[in-house]
């Protein structure tokens, strides 16, 4: 069993046609139901390649085996919810392809696949909520993401009104472990990011950024992805030290690009969450701080909208626990400058082309607790930044 499920694995389905994907399936299903081992794996991976034309056996797969998995594989199961959680979550505010803008292409194919057992998706999610909590809480702080992204379907809203309320501030002390962050991207896209994060050198990105955009990106449903995208490199990808001294594109570089290919507005929202959601270690802020404070001088509307949402989301994300929220956010600034990921917080304190307003509300911030720490972190005397701001604001005003 375990061979044959190797080999199973090892398919290039990407290539494989209709008919021998049922058979794949019907195998899968044979596998589970018999608990052969190496199921486990091959299971996973077809999550990760969902939605996919004939897919809806692997939903009933899991439909028909959830009780079994949440004893005895519940990593599997979590993954599962997860996994169709984000699909939904990608897919809410996607418009519907008519018959008369298909091209019969893969994705094409899949958008119809999606709509049609939308509804079997959502009853399976919200019934896995409901009787296996505990399973689902293995998702972590990512599971609160994307219950936020669905709060306005109906059949996630009871649920909203009578249980999760009273689970975030646990859930959220759970950091979303590695094996999740995989699950919303495919193995290709995977694949092809961290090619490009570990042998594509500076100033020859952009061929393999267009290549990676056509292929992922530029397809029905592509850039709804994207915020999974930027949580996959934020949290799952962690690169050595001999990679970051090698001259290769560094992470938040891809990540804004992504962000500046966003055209769709909710899109560009989920992204920004994306990359501050968890701010657990070091490397998972590295890339929101590095792309903030690299391109405040050129780019300063970037570094000035990033700014923004986070104030927006330290003051309104979940009010019930802004102070908490308030105090980590301060507590990674210092950490950042403590730890030498950038030298100080002058370019963002300082910055003349930054919004005044923006930079006053920084300072305010980093000194609302620790006017000392917030000195070392922003290289100035707070009261000499905060005057400098205020001239700044009375000469714009003016």
């Amino acid at each position: 069993h375990s061979a044959f499920a190797s080999a199973l694995l090892s398919l290039p389905f990407p290539h494989l046609l209709t008919h021998p994907r049922a058979r794949l399936l019907l195998a899968a299903s044979e596998l589970a139901r018999v608990a052969a081992a190496g199921f486990v794996p091959l299971l996973g991976s077809l999550l990760r390649r969902h939605p996919f034309p004939g897919d809806a056996r692997l939903l009933e797969l899991f439909t028909e085996h959830a009780s079994f998995l949440a004893d005895e594989e519940p990593q599997l199961l979590a993954s599962a919810v997860l996994a169709f959680l984000r699909l939904l979550a990608r897919n809410r505010l996607a418009p519907v392809l008519s018959s008369g803008e298909c091209k019969d292409c893969e994705e094409c194919k899949s958008a119809k696949t999606l709509e049609e057992c939308r509804g079997r998706l959502v009853s399976f999610c919200v019934s896995m909520l409901r009787d296996h909590f505990q399973v689902c809480a293995l998702i972590g702080r990512d599971l609160v993401r994307s219950l936020h992204e669905l709060a306005l379907v109906p059949e996630f809203q009871p649920l909203w009104r009578d249980h999760i309320p009273h689970c975030v501030g646990d859930v959220c002390r759970i950091s979303t472990p590695g094996w999740c962050m995989a699950m919303a991207i495919t193995p290709e896209m995977e694949t092809q990011l961290l090619f490009m994060m570990n042998n594509v050198k500076w100033g020859d990105q952009k061929r393999y950024q267009l290549w990676f955009a056509m292929k992922h990106l530029m397809v029905p449903g592509g850039e709804e992805r994207i915020p999974d995208i930027v949580r996959f490199i934020c949290c799952r990808y962690h690169p050595t030290n001999e990679v970051i001294q090698s001259g290769v594109i560094v992470r938040w570089a891809v990540i804004g690009w992504l962000l500046t290919g966003c055209s769709k507005g909710y899109v560009v929202a989920n992204a920004k969450l994306a990359l501050f959601y968890d701010w657990g270690s070091v490397m998972n802020i590295e890339p929101a701080m590095l792309l903030m404070v690299n391109l405040v001088s050129q780019y300063t509307d970037i570094t000035n909208m990033l700014l923004e949402f986070l104030f927006l989301l330290i003051e309104n994300y979940d009010v019930r626990r802004k102070e908490a929220i308030a105090h980590c956010v301060r507590s990674a600034f210092g950490v950042l400058v403590k730890k030498r990921v950038i030298p100080s917080l002058e370019p963002l304190t300082c910055c003349e082309k930054l919004s005044p307003l923006l930079r006053q509300k920084l300072v305010a911030f980093l000194s609302s607790s620790n006017p000392g720490a917030a000195e070392d972190s922003c290289g100035k005397s707070t009261d000499v930044v905060s005057k400098e701001t205020e001239l700044k604001k009375s000469v714009c005003s003016s």
